[in-house]
């Protein structure tokens, strides 16, 4: 049985999410459904008993940093999984893959579950270099992590150009760069990671995508918030 981890960035009203935990409260089993929600509405998901998770999280502990959350503060209220090192923070916020570290460190140090996003651009996958810039960039953010802690984190691997546009990577293309991960951690590591495919994944092509024997599940972002949607891929994914 597949991962399903939604995310769903800043989209969907206050109503709009009553909506979705009222249709999504009905299939069978939500262990291996993940919601990370807005964060105004991350109680509203764990009071109704899904397992949820954070968009992201701050580099800094608790303290005098406006706007940001912090690792204590998410684990207070439940929170036990959290997305780093997206490609809309790393461009939009300026994280860099120090701050990637940081933060999985200190997701860690509170034992909550890290997802790693990783993945190339369009210019790189086309210069051939695409594995090598996803494989630096686990590098990167492993930077001092023991075998212990590296096994404790999920990888989802993202292309940035697949994210939203309607476009992925043939399964050819994603099985290989999944494999080469794979090969990583079990080489550096001695690690059997779990590794998530995300980028424009929906109703459509997850037929497709379920063929690929490797993903052991998925990082959903636009689909995530159409609960009719996301119920049919989560129901494609565990039949």
């Amino acid at each position: 049985m597949k991962l399903i981890v939604g995310n769903q960035k800043s989209y969907l009203s206050s109503t709009e999410i009553d909506i979705f935990i009222e249709k999504l409260s009905n299939i069978q089993r939500k262990d291996n459904v993940l919601i990370c929600p807005s964060s105004i509405y991350i109680d509203r998901f764990v009071s109704s008993g899904f397992v949820t998770g954070c968009q992201n999280v701050s580099k800094y502990k608790s303290g005098a940093y406006t706007g940001e959350l912090s690792v204590e503060q998410i684990k207070s209220v439940g929170v036990s999984f959290a997305i780093v090192g997206h490609s809309e923070v790393r461009k939009n916020f300026n994280e860099s893959i120090i701050d990637t570290n940081t933060k999985i460190i200190r997701l860690l140090d509170e034992e909550i579950v890290p997802i790693l996003c990783v993945g190339e651009s369009k210019e790189e996958r086309d210069e051939g270099r695409a594995k090598d810039i996803v494989l630096e960039q686990i590098e990167g953010a492993f930077e001092d992590l023991s075998p212990d802690l590296v096994k404790k984190v999920l990888i989802a691997y993202e292309p940035i150009w697949a994210i939203g546009t309607g476009e992925i990577p043939t399964n050819d293309d994603i099985q290989d760069m999944v494999s080469s991960i794979k090969e990583y951690l079990i080489d550096n590591y001695d690690v059997s990671g779990i590794i998530l495919y995300g980028g424009s994944v929906n109703n459509e092509n997850i037929d497709e995508l379920n063929e690929i024997d490797n993903i052991d599940g998925y990082l959903i972002g636009g689909a995530s918030t159409k609960v009719y949607e996301f119920l049919q891929i989560i129901d494609k994914c565990e039949n």
